[in-house]
């Protein structure tokens, strides 16, 4: 059912965490015409726990991605599933989608004004930047032979992905870095994209989310990455973030379209329809149209935020919530965890267990990590950043 619009100025918009506050902006004359279509965030639990633990699935899907070199060398897979643990970088485009969807279901029109988009941006580096920065320094004495001082600041500055001309320095220093530099530049645009979404009748968000789709499997955009840039498909001038950024704007059309519509379906129905739709693109030798499961994938975020029963208790039990809450760490500390098991390892009879044991070491240090350093460091830089934002407007 279409939840029914409502002037701006008496909408209830969710923050950041997760409370509901009266959103009190000014509506000016050219927004008055949307004020039919204007949305109202849902009451009905502002947490989503499913989507948090598919954050879990899509890391580790990442990590098995990226193991598949001492795999294939120990193990004979069927084709089909050495396809599927292949296509385990393509996660990212999960990541994408998620971002989006979250950013824009938990904001809504919070990030509107100057101060909003700074509250914003302070919290989204407070979020990212503690990991990233460790993530840096564990792998730094295995890396630091190939950093130079330029490439060195540009990953400092989460900008290594953002230049078309030089993209042998989008994976230097710890590689999966590279799509946090990608997000960096979602977080920039996304208060401004919001904002004209937020205004946006139903049918132009459907229109727009019609041809985000599009353009991600026309571009094949979802493959397009860190040693699968293709400059003939996508043009040698266009910088990866820019070619990204449709199935950015994707998740935050989905989020949207969440908040004014609800949910689907409260049954799993679509959820199990998504899963094996998803497991059956991603195993299947299609290509490069496995950008098509862009669709998939989309459908599932949106089906899980949807869902009731027993896919909902399964994801939102806390041991799944734990490790969706420790997935940023997964994603970002695999290398570096990888390295520092191999030389810690090395010379004694822990040395065959390395690779096996390394899945289990990455997740009980990252939930460490989360519990000791991500958590307390995010809510510290966020509150010292946003108080000097708030000093700045006095």
């Amino acid at each position: 059912m279409r939840l029914p619009g409502t002037p701006f100025r008496s909408i209830l918009s969710l923050t950041a965490g997760g409370d509901l506050q009266p959103y009190s902006g000014v509506v000016s004359n050219s927004e008055s015409a949307a004020a039919a279509e204007a949305p109202i965030p849902r009451a009905a639990g502002s947490a989503l726990p499913p989507l948090t633990s598919l954050r879990f699935f899509a890391a580790f899907y990442v990590v098995m991605g990226h193991s598949m070199s001492w795999l294939e060398v120990r193990f004979r897979f069927p084709l089909l599933v050495k396809t599927f643990l292949g296509n385990g970088y393509l996660a990212v485009c999960l990541f994408f989608l998620l971002s989006g969807f979250i950013l824009s279901y938990t904001y809504g029109a919070h990030s509107s004004t100057p101060l909003e988009r700074k509250k914003f941006w302070a919290a989204r580096f407070a979020r990212i930047y503690p990991v990233y920065l460790l993530s840096l320094l564990l792998i730094l004495p295995f890396e630091y032979h190939n950093i130079s001082w330029p490439k060195a600041i540009s990953v400092l500055l989460m900008i290594q992905a953002w230049n078309p001309l030089h993209p042998e320095i989008i994976g230097v220093w710890n590689y999966p870095a590279w799509s946090l530099s990608v997000e960096a530049f979602f977080y920039l645009c996304f208060p401004f994209i919001q904002r004209r979404l937020w205004q946006s009748s139903s049918r132009n968000l459907l229109l727009v989310g019609a041809f985000a789709s599009l353009i991600s499997i026309l571009f094949q955009t979802p493959i397009q990455g860190l040693g699968l840039w293709d400059p003939g498909i996508t043009g040698r001038w266009l910088p990866l973030p820019i070619l990204r950024i449709p199935e950015f704007l994707l998740g935050m059309i989905l989020g949207n379209i969440f908040v004014r519509f609800g949910p689907i379906n409260r049954d799993n129905a679509f959820s199990t329809l998504a899963v094996f739709s998803s497991i059956l693109l991603l195993s299947a030798p299609t290509g490069r149209w496995v950008s098509l499961v862009i669709l998939t994938f989309a459908l599932l975020i949106y089906s899980l935020a949807s869902s009731e029963g027993g896919i909902f208790s399964f994801l939102s039990n806390p041991l799944m919530i734990l490790l969706g809450g420790a997935s940023y760490s997964i994603y970002l500390l695999q290398l570096p965890v990888r390295d520092w098991v191999r030389t810690l390892g090395s010379g004694h009879f822990l040395s065959r267990l390395q690779a096996p044991l390394t899945p289990f070491v990455l997740i009980l240090f990252s939930i460490l990590v989360f519990r000791v350093w991500e958590e307390p460091a995010r809510k510290a830089v966020r509150g010292w950043l946003v108080r000097k934002a708030q000093n700045c407007e006095s």
